[in-house]
């Protein structure tokens, strides 16, 4: 015979009386919110509850006509600072908080490097940019020697990563085409692995600690792969 069914009302009822018995239980025991919170905490390990893992969805990152035409429309505004900007986002990869936060004291020009201070989880790392950029990157640095940050305002505060997000919603919408800042980071990742990258190369790209153990430990492995992170950048059209 088949089980009737079970509605979502009579679920909520009978969840609503079971609360109803919690909280006669924590009156009684005289609990406050510690108390409670213990409790919670208690019930959650004896049983092993734990919340759903959401499913992941897969990055959007843009087509390659979609990707030529974001740029071209920088290109055209004729915003040498915004072009910088927004080719950085995709010639390191990384994310707006870090780059917001990149002092010209970071930019080591020689080396087409960046090192990103105190990254998400608290991480140091060096980051590559194609050095077909390093003319455009120097000429901007000695025309700004008084900055602190790479990117200032015009108040001379650093930028904050909304404002870089409204940079790239300006031009995306210009282009016909939807971006954030971190598309930019999907996208470079994407364009990497097209290109031969390993996930243990990825992953030193896009992140990974102290400064100094850096500069020996990183230092040393980017230099494996720089070769082969240039000849996949030269490849690009913007």
């Amino acid at each position: 015979m088949k089980e009737p069914d079970v509605f979502p009302s009579q679920i909520n009822q009978s969840k609503e009386k079971a609360i109803k018995k919690i909280i006669k239980i924590v009156r009684e025991e005289g609990w406050d919110y510690e108390d409670f919170k213990y409790a919670y905490r208690r019930v959650r390990e004896i049983l092993n509850l734990r919340p759903l893992k959401r499913a992941k969805k897969l990055p959007r990152i843009l087509s390659e006509d979609e990707f030529k035409r974001f740029y071209r429309q920088i290109e055209n505004s004729d915003n040498v600072k915004h072009e910088l900007i927004l080719k950085l986002l995709f010639y390191t990869g990384v994310r707006v908080k870090e780059l917001v936060n990149i002092k010209m004291s970071d930019v080591y020009l020689d080396e087409n490097k960046i090192f990103i201070e105190h990254g998400k989880g608290g991480k140091d790392r060096y980051v590559l940019f194609n050095q077909d950029f390093k003319l455009a990157l120097k000429s901007y640095m000695q025309n700004n020697r008084k900055n602190k940050y790479l990117f200032q305002t015009r108040l001379n505060n650093k930028y904050t990563p909304r404002r870089i997000q409204q940079i790239v919603k300006h031009y995306a919408k210009k282009a016909g085409v939807f971006a954030t800042p971190h598309t930019f980071r999907h996208q470079a990742i994407t364009w990497l692995s097209k290109n031969g990258f390993t996930d243990a190369e990825l992953m030193l790209i896009s992140g990974h600690s102290s400064k100094e153990s850096l500069k020996i430990y990183q230092h040393l492995t980017l230099k494996d792969i720089e070769e082969k992170y240039q000849l996949a950048m030269k490849k690009v059209e913007f």
